[in-house]
């Protein structure tokens, strides 16, 4: 396999407004007329700001393009999906509060895949484009498993605020995994899914450890792991790597602004932890959704199991030092 044309920095940021596919595949991002999506930035608080773009405004102009070409995807997934291996587990706000429907199989190498906006409708079949690239890379997990949540509403900013509790989940989800004797888990997160990723290590109790924390595109700020909320949830994985793609236009626009950076488009402006790296695939992942079933993306994540130093990536020797990912 010829090596992936990838570069690991340490520099800048990422969104998501997921589904930038035309019915023909064609990839496009909606943006409002005449505004200059450089010079966006945008409040936690949701509210507008005094430049031309806010993050509002970008996606009350794409959200029901968004929401057509969900359906539109949903209605075109290949029959194979229906029988795949990767098992579904959803994580739903009920009655009680947020929780699972199920467990993580309990293996030595489990993937674990989480979605972003609009993506429970396609959450298998994105699952499995993503395992294909990494398994065509040389590693092999156990078991595969996609954590599917309520994503698709066209209230971004209450999606947004949910991965944190879709994360905390998440976080339960593992740590159960860990006290049952599972070996390794490598989550891997797209768009709002990367901010599950992120999350999920963050609401680990201590004691515990991710093997793998791997945001595809994440639509975040870079601040968000150089500082709070995440920064110090960093500690409770082995790696994290943050694969973001300056074509990334969707969560460019949305995030960063003039005094940050937008996660999945141009990574962390800082050094936010030893254990972290953040992986410039700008030269192989032509947009938001190209993060999907990428093989330079894939083959990176497989490298990096099977010769990091945190748990055995699979292989079956006795030196398992009951570590991480890498």
């Amino acid at each position: 396999m010829a090596t992936p044309n990838i570069h690991t920095t340490t520099e800048r940021g990422s969104i998501e407004a997921e589904h930038e596919q035309t019915a023909s595949g064609t990839a496009h991002k909606q943006t409002p007329p005449e505004t200059d999506p450089t010079e966006q930035t945008h409040s936690r608080d949701g509210a507008d700001t005094s430049t031309p773009t806010t993050r509002r405004s970008l996606l009350a102009a794409t959200g029901a393009t968004v929401a057509g070409l969900a359906g539109a995807t949903a209605a075109s997934t290949p029959a194979a999906a229906l029988f795949s291996d990767v098992e579904t587990i959803e994580i739903d706000d009920g009655f009680f509060g947020w929780s699972a429907d199920g467990s993580l199989p309990v293996a030595d190498e489990v993937y674990v895949f989480i979605h972003g906006w609009f993506g429970d409708s396609t959450a298998q079949s994105q699952a499995e484009d993503v395992l294909d690239t990494i398994e065509d890379g040389g590693y092999e997990p156990d078991e595969a498993v996609v954590l599917e949540w309520p994503a698709s509403t066209l209230n971004y900013f209450g999606a947004e605020s949910d991965t944190e509790d879709v994360g905390e989940v998440a976080a339960e989800l593992a740590e159960e995994f860990y006290d049952d004797g599972g070996g390794n888990l490598r989550f891997v997160g797209h768009s709002l899914g990367g901010r599950c990723v992120l999350w999920t290590a963050t609401k680990l109790s201590s004691g515990y450890e991710l093997e793998t924390v791997a945001p595809l595109g994440a639509a975040a700020d870079g601040s968000e792991v150089c500082g709070d909320p995440w920064n110090d949830g960093l500690e409770n994985a082995c790696e994290v790597r943050n694969y973001h793609s300056e074509n990334d236009s969707t969560v460019g626009a949305a995030y960063g602004g003039l005094f940050d950076t937008a996660l999945g488009n141009e990574g962390a402006d800082c050094d936010p932890a030893s254990n972290y790296t953040d992986v410039d695939v700008t030269d192989d992942v032509s947009s938001h959704m190209d993060f999907l079933g990428n093989e330079a993306v894939g083959a990176d994540i497989a490298d990096a199991i099977l010769d990091g130093d945190c748990g055995d990536g699979g292989d079956d020797d006795d030196d398992d030092d009951n570590g991480g990912w890498w």
